[in-house]
């Protein structure tokens, strides 16, 4: 919800940049910012600076203007290229949620950067960010939200043509502490065989032998999506899908911008800082942050529970 009434006086305002974070699920745990300053401001497109591979995520966004992309391996030639390009316009309003520094170097009316961690600890990521614009936006707690093309759901339902009840499954993550060992997402979808007609196995190139792995084992009837979509393509099978259960990833995030129950498994790391943005989100962590540590019993029984409470 928007309070229409922000904290200050509002500021008329024709271009806004907004400076983003580089990690999926990070990225995504941005968007309510930007919900927020296109409630505020619904006339103005939105440029955003983003990273080549969450630029993605963006791209399909209907207020977002230009996209500027920030390439780590160009260093720091590359970042002075972006600085001057930036430069080139004069903004508004730039917000800057990554950095302490980017956001002075920038021509703007006014300047908001991001709150220290020291001071945002007991926070979500989320309400860390809008803390940033709460002057401009007032007492805005979107939720997250992506954007796919009508194009990307027509190519995803013709190569994934879902009826029915379907489990999403993450069985990836981007180290292995993170990772739940894939033999137990599938002794767990074999034990929900009477409440999914199937399941969607998403993530990276990397994820494809995590996923041959999962179809070895399973008894249901599996699609494999690991490595053959695009970020919006993989967002459009998700609204397809009826629940999603998976490691601490980009993907639980942009689940939950979907809408869709979720229950996410923690190892190391905050879930109260970093669980995916929604009412409907659940996650399961071993109180020695072990991701090994986290049963198939446990998982079973917290699914079925949501089950029963999504009806």
């Amino acid at each position: 919800m928007c309070d229409p009434r922000p904290l200050m006086m509002t500021m008329t305002a024709k271009r806004i940049l907004v400076i983003t974070l580089s990690n999926i699920g990070d990225a995504v745990m941005t968007t309510p910012v930007l919900a927020a300053l296109h409630a505020q401001y619904p006339d103005v497109c939105i440029d955003l600076v983003c990273d080549p591979r969450s630029s993605a995520l963006f791209a399909p966004c209907p207020y977002i203007g230009q996209l500027f992309v920030r390439d780590k391996q160009s260093g720091w030639r590359g970042y002075l290229q972006l600085i001057i390009a930036l430069r080139k316009t004069r903004y508004d309003i730039v917000v800057d949620l990554r950095t302490d520094f980017l956001v002075y170097l920038l021509r703007a009316r006014r300047r908001f950067k991001k709150y220290p961690n020291a001071s945002t600890l007991h926070m979500h990521s989320v309400e860390k960010h809008l803390l940033a614009v709460h002057t401009l936006v007032g007492h805005c707690v979107p939720n997250a939200e992506l954007w796919a093309s009508e194009q990307d759901a027509q190519v995803v339902a013709a190569q994934f043509p879902l009826s029915g009840r379907w489990l999403a499954i993450g069985p990836g993550a981007n180290f292995a502490g993170k990772i739940w060992p894939v033999a137990r997402y599938a002794a767990v979808a074999n034990a929900l065989k009477a409440d999914f007609d199937g399941v969607v196995l998403l993530g990276g190139r990397a994820d494809q032998a995590l996923a041959t792995q999962f179809i070895a084992q399973a008894t249901l009837p599996v699609y494999n999506a690991c490595g053959g979509l695009t970020l919006p393509q993989s967002y459009a099978l998700l609204r397809q899908c009826h629940f999603y259960l998976g490691n601490d990833s980009g993907l639980g995030h942009m689940a939950a911008a979907v809408g869709l129950t979720t229950l996410t498994l923690f190892g190391p790391g905050s879930p109260v800082r970093y669980r995916p943005w929604s009412p409907r989100a659940s996650v399961i962590q071993d109180p020695q942050q072990d991701i090994l540590g986290i049963t198939v019993q446990s998982v079973v029984a917290k699914l079925q529970s949501l089950l029963v409470s999504a009806g």
